[in-house]
């Protein structure tokens, strides 16, 4: 069994965290950003929420047609934790003739999934490499974002739990919803916007390929604040190491802050398993604990997740 320094040290190494290290470098280039998942525009009445992501190179290699439709999922899910419904879609694709066609054939699979229209798409038939990026954009009533945790606030992990593990280079999936239906991955993620809308969560981010401490880091050094949290209380499947898990990308997990829990009841009616893990803190640490154990996972007043000291 894993003790917790273990578990810290190994998911602090994990590649899906450490390269977030380079973005400060980009920004001290293009100004500043607020390092959400999302971008968000507002239009007159209308709050319009545009996602980008590249797929990992790994990922594209090991699976071209998972790259494809993880395209897809990463930025839904990105336009979705910010209250946002998915609506349109474009991308780039670039590398040889049959690489090319089975990333198009997981898009396809992704779009139909997550009924998003594709708007349009260029294609790189010459380029040396084989690559996919792509955006999502929404529409969101009320908008949540992952810069304002408040110190206090409970902060809740929604993990769909009904999944396989998968390793795609380094990337470690688990995905949850290649097996189920259109309807079922929608219904689910309808009952995420519905609780963010509700006016009850302050802050969210879902859990990407950083992993679940990584995703919970960015957040707090987002919203400039701490956290406690044990890791027992983290919803988890049968793993062989808990820094296997905590390391891992969920198709469907997402982290929220909020001063109640009532309010999460309908992300257990659609089959997330839901937690209340710990809290937020001023002192900007990341504290995890495992029985009596406690562990500094960061200090973000002398360490960055996105290298900015």
């Amino acid at each position: 069994m894993e003790d917790l320094r273990e578990i810290v040290n190994k998911t602090r190494s994990y590649k899906g965290l450490s390269r977030k290290s380079q973005i400060g470098e980009i920004v001290n280039i293009l100004g500043e950003i607020d390092y959400d998942d999302a971008g968000i525009l507002e239009v007159e009445s209308l709050n319009i929420v545009v996602s980008t992501d590249g797929i990992a190179e790994d990922l594209v290699k090991s699976d071209p047609w998972f790259a494809g439709y993880y395209s897809v999922l990463v930025n839904v899910n990105d336009v979705v934790i910010k209250g946002a419904r998915p609506l349109g879609y474009v991308n780039v694709i670039s590398g040889p003739r049959e690489i090319r066609n089975k990333m198009a054939e997981g898009i396809k699979a992704g779009l139909e999934k997550y009924n998003v229209k594709l708007l349009k798409g260029h294609t790189h038939p010459d380029s040396s490499y084989a690559a996919i990026d792509a955006a999502v954009v929404g529409v969101a009533k009320r908008v949540v974002k992952g810069t304002n945790a408040r110190p206090g606030d409970e902060i809740v992990m929604a993990i769909d739990l009904s999944g396989s593990f998968g390793l795609k280079g380094w990337v470690k999936c688990f995905d949850s919803t290649l097996r189920k239906t259109s309807e079922q991955v929608q219904e689910m993620l309808s009952a995420i916007i519905s609780v963010l809308e509700s006016g009850e969560v302050y802050c969210s981010r879902d859990i990407s390929a950083p992993g679940i401490l990584g995703s919970l880091a960015m957040l707090c050094e987002s919203s400039n604040v701490g956290a406690e949290i044990s890791l027992e209380k983290i919803p988890a499947p049968n793993v062989p190491s808990l820094s296997e898990w905590l390391t891992s990308y969920p198709a469907m997990g997402f982290i929220f802050g909020s001063p109640t829990t009532k309010v999460f009841e309908a992300l257990r009616n659609v089959g997330f398993s839901v937690e209340s893990v710990g809290r937020f803190t001023a002192d900007k640490k990341i504290i995890v604990s495992m029985g009596q154990r406690r562990e500094i996972f960061m200090d973000l007043t002398r360490e960055s997740v996105f290298g900015l000291r």
